[in-house]
Protein backbone atom coordinates (compact mmCIF):
# COMPACT_ATOMS: atom_id res chain seq x y z
CA UNK A 1 0.00 0.00 0.00
CA UNK A 2 2.79 1.97 0.74
CA UNK A 3 3.99 1.73 -2.28
CA UNK A 4 1.44 3.00 -4.15
CA UNK A 5 1.07 6.13 -2.54
CA UNK A 6 4.78 7.16 -3.83
CA UNK A 7 4.25 5.97 -6.97
CA UNK A 8 1.30 8.68 -7.18
CA UNK A 9 3.19 11.65 -5.01
CA UNK A 10 6.05 11.35 -7.48
CA UNK A 11 4.83 13.47 -11.01
CA UNK A 12 3.27 15.83 -8.51
CA UNK A 13 7.49 16.83 -7.29
CA UNK A 14 8.25 16.02 -10.59
CA UNK A 15 6.66 19.12 -11.87
CA UNK A 16 7.54 21.25 -8.67
CA UNK A 17 11.36 20.53 -9.50
CA UNK A 18 10.55 21.27 -12.99
CA UNK A 19 9.16 24.33 -12.61
CA UNK A 20 12.09 25.49 -9.91
CA UNK A 21 14.57 24.41 -12.27
CA UNK A 22 12.86 26.98 -15.05
CA UNK A 23 12.33 29.58 -12.71
CA UNK A 24 16.07 29.39 -12.05
CA UNK A 25 17.45 28.93 -15.35
CA UNK A 26 15.12 32.22 -16.01
CA UNK A 27 16.92 34.10 -13.16
CA UNK A 28 20.55 33.18 -14.24
CA UNK A 29 20.24 34.20 -17.78
CA UNK A 30 18.38 37.09 -16.93
CA UNK A 31 21.40 38.11 -14.57
CA UNK A 32 23.82 36.85 -17.46
CA UNK A 33 21.95 38.78 -19.91
CA UNK A 34 21.98 42.22 -18.07
CA UNK A 35 25.86 41.66 -17.38
CA UNK A 36 26.27 41.51 -20.60
CA UNK A 37 24.62 44.31 -21.71
CA UNK A 38 26.31 46.63 -19.03
CA UNK A 39 29.52 45.30 -20.42
CA UNK A 40 28.59 46.18 -24.17
CA UNK A 41 27.13 49.42 -23.18
CA UNK A 42 30.54 50.86 -21.09
CA UNK A 43 32.51 53.47 -22.79
CA UNK A 44 35.96 53.62 -22.47
CA UNK A 45 36.89 57.27 -21.16
CA UNK A 46 40.15 58.78 -23.50
CA UNK A 47 41.52 61.65 -24.96
CA UNK A 48 42.93 61.75 -28.03
CA UNK A 49 45.19 64.25 -30.12
CA UNK A 50 45.74 64.59 -34.04
CA UNK A 51 49.14 64.70 -35.82
CA UNK A 52 51.03 68.35 -35.87
CA UNK A 53 53.04 69.50 -39.05
CA UNK A 54 56.08 70.85 -38.66
CA UNK A 55 59.49 70.31 -37.66
CA UNK A 56 61.60 68.24 -35.77
CA UNK A 57 65.17 68.68 -34.46
CA UNK A 58 67.19 65.72 -33.48
CA UNK A 59 69.37 67.99 -31.09
CA UNK A 60 71.99 66.91 -27.92
CA UNK A 61 71.75 69.18 -25.06
CA UNK A 62 74.93 69.75 -23.03
CA UNK A 63 74.98 72.27 -20.07
CA UNK A 64 77.96 74.25 -19.72
CA UNK A 65 78.91 77.99 -18.15
CA UNK A 66 79.67 81.17 -20.13
CA UNK A 67 83.61 81.97 -20.22
CA UNK A 68 85.16 85.04 -21.39
CA UNK A 69 87.75 85.00 -24.01
CA UNK A 70 90.58 87.04 -22.07
CA UNK A 71 90.26 86.53 -18.38
CA UNK A 72 93.75 87.94 -16.41
CA UNK A 73 94.60 87.58 -13.06
CA UNK A 74 96.71 90.26 -12.14
CA UNK A 75 99.19 89.49 -9.86
CA UNK A 76 102.42 91.42 -7.93
CA UNK A 77 105.89 90.58 -9.17
CA UNK A 78 106.96 91.49 -6.10
CA UNK A 79 106.15 90.96 -2.32
CA UNK A 80 105.50 93.46 -0.07
CA UNK A 81 102.67 96.16 1.87
CA UNK A 82 99.80 96.86 -0.52
CA UNK A 83 99.39 100.49 -0.30
CA UNK A 84 97.09 101.38 -3.12
CA UNK A 85 94.06 99.48 -4.66
CA UNK A 86 91.55 100.88 -7.16
CA UNK A 87 89.67 98.48 -8.43
CA UNK A 88 86.08 97.64 -7.78
CA UNK A 89 84.33 95.11 -8.94
CA UNK A 90 82.28 96.21 -12.40
CA UNK A 91 84.42 98.84 -12.64
CA UNK A 92 85.42 99.70 -16.58
CA UNK A 93 89.51 99.49 -16.53
CA UNK A 94 91.66 100.63 -19.68
CA UNK A 95 94.79 98.99 -20.72
CA UNK A 96 98.20 100.97 -18.89
CA UNK A 97 95.55 101.71 -15.65
CA UNK A 98 97.56 102.05 -12.07
CA UNK A 99 95.29 99.18 -10.56
CA UNK A 100 97.59 98.83 -7.25
CA UNK A 101 100.33 99.51 -5.23
CA UNK A 102 103.10 98.39 -3.35
CA UNK A 103 104.99 100.38 -0.53
CA UNK A 104 107.90 101.46 -2.61
CA UNK A 105 110.14 102.51 -0.06
CA UNK A 106 112.47 99.37 0.10
CA UNK A 107 112.53 99.23 -3.69
CA UNK A 108 113.24 103.07 -3.72
CA UNK A 109 116.07 102.05 -1.36
CA UNK A 110 117.78 99.27 -3.44
CA UNK A 111 117.36 100.74 -6.42
CA UNK A 112 119.36 104.10 -5.40
CA UNK A 113 122.11 101.78 -4.02
CA UNK A 114 122.49 99.71 -7.52
CA UNK A 115 122.63 103.11 -9.11
CA UNK A 116 125.56 104.33 -7.08
CA UNK A 117 127.23 101.32 -7.57
CA UNK A 118 126.39 101.08 -11.43
CA UNK A 119 127.66 104.89 -11.73
CA UNK A 120 130.93 104.06 -9.50
CA UNK A 121 131.67 100.82 -11.65
CA UNK A 122 131.05 102.44 -15.09
CA UNK A 123 133.42 105.13 -14.00
CA UNK A 124 135.98 102.63 -13.28
CA UNK A 125 135.28 100.95 -16.19
CA UNK A 126 135.82 103.86 -18.72
CA UNK A 127 138.78 105.04 -17.16
CA UNK A 128 140.67 101.30 -17.69
CA UNK A 129 139.53 100.65 -20.46
CA UNK A 130 141.35 103.83 -21.87
CA UNK A 131 144.12 103.16 -20.38
CA UNK A 132 144.17 99.30 -21.68
CA UNK A 133 143.43 100.89 -25.38
CA UNK A 134 146.38 103.09 -24.77
CA UNK A 135 148.35 99.85 -23.37
CA UNK A 136 149.07 101.42 -20.21
CA UNK A 137 146.58 99.05 -18.38
CA UNK A 138 146.96 94.75 -18.50
CA UNK A 139 144.35 92.93 -19.34
CA UNK A 140 143.41 91.45 -16.24
CA UNK A 141 142.41 95.45 -15.01
CA UNK A 142 140.39 95.16 -17.61
CA UNK A 143 138.60 92.44 -17.94
CA UNK A 144 137.65 92.71 -13.88
CA UNK A 145 136.83 96.32 -14.41
CA UNK A 146 134.55 94.93 -17.51
CA UNK A 147 133.06 92.44 -15.27
CA UNK A 148 132.42 94.63 -12.49
CA UNK A 149 130.58 97.21 -14.46
CA UNK A 150 128.53 94.16 -16.08
CA UNK A 151 127.41 92.91 -12.84
CA UNK A 152 126.96 96.43 -11.32
CA UNK A 153 124.55 97.56 -14.38
CA UNK A 154 122.66 94.14 -14.10
CA UNK A 155 122.10 94.61 -10.39
CA UNK A 156 120.86 98.26 -11.53
CA UNK A 157 118.36 97.26 -14.17
CA UNK A 158 117.22 94.47 -11.85
CA UNK A 159 116.70 97.17 -8.87
CA UNK A 160 114.92 99.59 -11.91
CA UNK A 161 112.51 96.64 -12.89
CA UNK A 162 111.63 95.89 -9.61
CA UNK A 163 110.89 99.22 -8.48
CA UNK A 164 108.74 99.99 -11.90
CA UNK A 165 107.03 96.39 -10.57
CA UNK A 166 105.75 98.15 -7.00
CA UNK A 167 103.46 99.74 -9.60
CA UNK A 168 100.71 97.14 -11.27
CA UNK A 169 98.70 98.11 -14.18
CA UNK A 170 95.30 96.83 -16.10
CA UNK A 171 97.16 94.56 -19.24
CA UNK A 172 94.18 95.23 -21.53
CA UNK A 173 90.95 96.96 -21.98
CA UNK A 174 87.92 95.43 -19.58
CA UNK A 175 85.73 94.92 -16.21
CA UNK A 176 86.94 93.93 -12.87
CA UNK A 177 85.01 91.43 -12.05
CA UNK A 178 87.19 89.78 -9.10
CA UNK A 179 88.67 91.98 -6.12
CA UNK A 180 90.97 89.82 -4.05
CA UNK A 181 93.49 92.06 -2.09
CA UNK A 182 92.64 94.28 0.56
CA UNK A 183 94.93 97.85 0.95
CA UNK A 184 97.59 97.54 4.30
CA UNK A 185 97.93 93.72 3.81
CA UNK A 186 100.96 91.92 2.80
CA UNK A 187 101.10 90.13 -0.62
CA UNK A 188 103.47 88.17 -1.83
CA UNK A 189 104.57 87.57 -5.65
CA UNK A 190 102.01 85.61 -7.41
CA UNK A 191 99.05 86.20 -4.71
CA UNK A 192 96.26 87.30 -6.98
CA UNK A 193 94.95 91.12 -6.28
CA UNK A 194 92.12 91.62 -9.29
CA UNK A 195 90.23 89.40 -12.13
CA UNK A 196 89.83 91.35 -15.22
CA UNK A 197 87.85 89.57 -18.49
CA UNK A 198 86.64 91.29 -21.67
CA UNK A 199 83.16 90.89 -21.88
CA UNK A 200 83.28 91.85 -25.57
CA UNK A 201 84.92 88.17 -26.18
CA UNK A 202 82.24 85.74 -24.34
CA UNK A 203 82.47 82.38 -25.28
CA UNK A 204 81.31 78.95 -24.00
CA UNK A 205 82.94 75.31 -24.37
CA UNK A 206 81.28 72.19 -24.18
CA UNK A 207 82.22 69.18 -23.80
CA UNK A 208 80.83 65.99 -26.32
CA UNK A 209 80.49 62.77 -26.16
CA UNK A 210 83.07 60.93 -27.98
CA UNK A 211 80.54 58.73 -29.87
CA UNK A 212 79.56 62.52 -31.80
CA UNK A 213 83.09 62.99 -32.70
CA UNK A 214 82.91 61.82 -36.70
CA UNK A 215 80.09 64.12 -37.10
CA UNK A 216 81.02 67.20 -35.43
CA UNK A 217 84.29 67.17 -37.33
CA UNK A 218 82.25 67.01 -40.71
CA UNK A 219 79.93 69.25 -39.46
CA UNK A 220 80.58 71.74 -36.45
CA UNK A 221 81.47 74.92 -38.43
CA UNK A 222 77.77 74.79 -40.60
CA UNK A 223 75.41 73.25 -37.53
CA UNK A 224 72.97 75.53 -35.87
CA UNK A 225 73.74 75.87 -32.28
CA UNK A 226 71.65 78.07 -29.77
CA UNK A 227 72.27 78.69 -26.38
CA UNK A 228 69.67 79.21 -23.72
CA UNK A 229 70.27 80.99 -20.01
CA UNK A 230 67.91 80.05 -17.45
CA UNK A 231 69.04 83.59 -15.50
CA UNK A 232 67.92 85.63 -18.27
CA UNK A 233 64.48 83.82 -18.50
CA UNK A 234 65.45 81.53 -20.82
CA UNK A 235 66.92 83.75 -23.58
CA UNK A 236 68.03 82.22 -26.43
CA UNK A 237 71.74 82.97 -28.44
CA UNK A 238 73.09 81.98 -31.55
CA UNK A 239 76.61 81.12 -31.54
CA UNK A 240 79.11 81.02 -34.18
CA UNK A 241 82.06 78.39 -34.64
CA UNK A 242 85.57 79.18 -33.08
CA UNK A 243 87.18 75.80 -32.41
CA UNK A 244 87.05 72.20 -32.17
CA UNK A 245 89.75 69.95 -30.46
CA UNK A 246 91.58 67.51 -32.74
CA UNK A 247 91.72 65.12 -29.67
CA UNK A 248 89.67 62.91 -27.21
CA UNK A 249 90.09 63.52 -23.28
CA UNK A 250 90.34 60.30 -21.93
CA UNK A 251 89.21 61.32 -18.36
CA UNK A 252 85.66 61.58 -19.92
CA UNK A 253 86.04 60.20 -23.32
CA UNK A 254 84.63 63.58 -24.87
CA UNK A 255 86.15 66.55 -26.90
CA UNK A 256 85.85 70.00 -26.40
CA UNK A 257 84.61 72.65 -28.79
CA UNK A 258 84.47 76.23 -28.26
CA UNK A 259 81.69 78.88 -29.64
CA UNK A 260 82.10 82.87 -29.71
CA UNK A 261 77.88 84.41 -27.99
CA UNK A 262 78.13 87.31 -30.21
CA UNK A 263 76.34 90.30 -28.72
CA UNK A 264 76.29 88.61 -25.23
CA UNK A 265 77.23 91.28 -22.82
CA UNK A 266 74.91 94.00 -24.34
CA UNK A 267 72.02 91.37 -23.88
CA UNK A 268 73.11 90.87 -20.20
CA UNK A 269 75.33 88.03 -20.11
CA UNK A 270 77.80 87.65 -18.12
CA UNK A 271 80.89 85.21 -17.25
CA UNK A 272 80.05 82.07 -15.12
CA UNK A 273 76.09 82.58 -15.52
CA UNK A 274 75.01 78.41 -16.14
CA UNK A 275 73.86 77.79 -20.00
CA UNK A 276 72.29 75.00 -22.08
CA UNK A 277 73.63 74.64 -24.94
CA UNK A 278 71.90 72.95 -27.68
CA UNK A 279 73.55 71.09 -30.88
CA UNK A 280 71.11 70.97 -33.70
CA UNK A 281 72.14 67.63 -35.77
CA UNK A 282 69.45 67.00 -37.98
CA UNK A 283 65.98 69.36 -38.84
CA UNK A 284 63.31 67.77 -41.66
CA UNK A 285 60.53 70.26 -41.96
CA UNK A 286 57.14 69.68 -42.99
CA UNK A 287 56.69 66.68 -41.22
CA UNK A 288 54.18 65.05 -38.95
CA UNK A 289 54.87 63.67 -35.32
CA UNK A 290 53.04 62.91 -32.19
CA UNK A 291 54.41 63.17 -28.84
CA UNK A 292 56.03 60.01 -27.02
CA UNK A 293 52.84 59.63 -24.79
CA UNK A 294 50.72 58.56 -27.55
CA UNK A 295 52.92 55.28 -28.18
CA UNK A 296 51.93 52.61 -26.23
CA UNK A 297 53.46 49.05 -25.14
CA UNK A 298 54.70 46.77 -27.86
CA UNK A 299 54.96 50.17 -29.93
CA UNK A 300 51.21 50.26 -30.61
CA UNK A 301 49.92 53.31 -31.52
CA UNK A 302 45.97 53.44 -30.38
CA UNK A 303 43.08 55.78 -32.11
CA UNK A 304 39.79 55.97 -32.26
CA UNK A 305 37.98 55.04 -35.72
CA UNK A 306 35.09 56.49 -37.69
CA UNK A 307 32.54 54.24 -35.62
CA UNK A 308 34.48 55.66 -31.93
CA UNK A 309 36.32 52.19 -31.37
CA UNK A 310 39.73 51.29 -30.36
CA UNK A 311 41.72 50.52 -32.96
CA UNK A 312 46.16 50.31 -33.18
CA UNK A 313 48.71 49.87 -35.50
CA UNK A 314 52.09 48.77 -35.12
CA UNK A 315 54.89 51.35 -35.54
CA UNK A 316 58.66 51.79 -34.69
CA UNK A 317 59.37 55.28 -34.96
CA UNK A 318 62.65 56.05 -37.06
CA UNK A 319 62.91 59.77 -36.99
CA UNK A 320 62.66 61.23 -33.44
CA UNK A 321 64.08 63.82 -30.81
CA UNK A 322 63.49 63.21 -26.87
CA UNK A 323 59.89 64.77 -27.24
CA UNK A 324 58.10 63.60 -30.67
CA UNK A 325 58.55 61.56 -33.11
CA UNK A 326 57.83 61.79 -36.87
CA UNK A 327 55.15 59.26 -38.52
CA UNK A 328 54.08 58.63 -41.96
CA UNK A 329 51.47 60.74 -44.34
CA UNK A 330 49.16 57.96 -44.83
CA UNK A 331 48.70 57.94 -40.73
CA UNK A 332 48.41 61.47 -39.82
CA UNK A 333 44.51 61.55 -40.94
CA UNK A 334 43.58 59.36 -37.17
CA UNK A 335 42.91 61.06 -34.04
CA UNK A 336 45.18 59.13 -31.55
CA UNK A 337 44.63 58.18 -28.09
CA UNK A 338 46.93 60.57 -25.75
CA UNK A 339 45.79 59.13 -22.74
CA UNK A 340 43.38 55.75 -21.70
CA UNK A 341 45.40 53.49 -24.14
CA UNK A 342 46.85 51.42 -21.15
CA UNK A 343 43.09 49.85 -20.44
CA UNK A 344 41.21 49.47 -23.73
CA UNK A 345 40.75 46.33 -25.91
CA UNK A 346 40.39 46.54 -30.11
CA UNK A 347 36.86 47.08 -30.88
CA UNK A 348 35.83 48.43 -27.77
CA UNK A 349 33.78 52.08 -27.87
CA UNK A 350 35.38 54.99 -26.50
CA UNK A 351 34.17 58.12 -24.74
CA UNK A 352 36.61 60.50 -25.79
CA UNK A 353 36.06 62.99 -23.05
CA UNK A 354 38.42 65.74 -25.11
CA UNK A 355 40.22 65.82 -28.34
CA UNK A 356 43.84 68.10 -27.94
CA UNK A 357 44.61 69.31 -31.43
CA UNK A 358 48.15 68.97 -30.65
CA UNK A 359 51.39 71.72 -29.73
CA UNK A 360 53.61 72.23 -32.95
CA UNK A 361 57.12 71.93 -31.97
CA UNK A 362 59.85 74.48 -33.88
Amino acid sequence: MKSGKNLKRSPVKIVIFAVLAVLFAAAVWSILRKDRETTQEFLAPVITINPVLGSIEKTIHISSQVETGRLITLVPRVAGTLVFLDANPGAQVTADQLLARIDSAPYDLTFLQAKAAYTTSKSTYDRINGLYQNQAATRQNFEEARAAYEAAKAQFELAELNLDYTNVRAPMDGIVLMRHGTEGGLVDTGMPLVTIGDLGDLRIKAAVPEIHYRFFAENWESMEVRLTVRALEGETFILEPLSLAPYISPENRSFLVEYVIPEGAERGLRPGMFANVSFILERREDVYYLPFRVLGSRDRLWYADENGEAQFVQYSPAFFNEDVFEIPRELSRRSYILEGQHFITPGQKLNILSENPGVSVQ
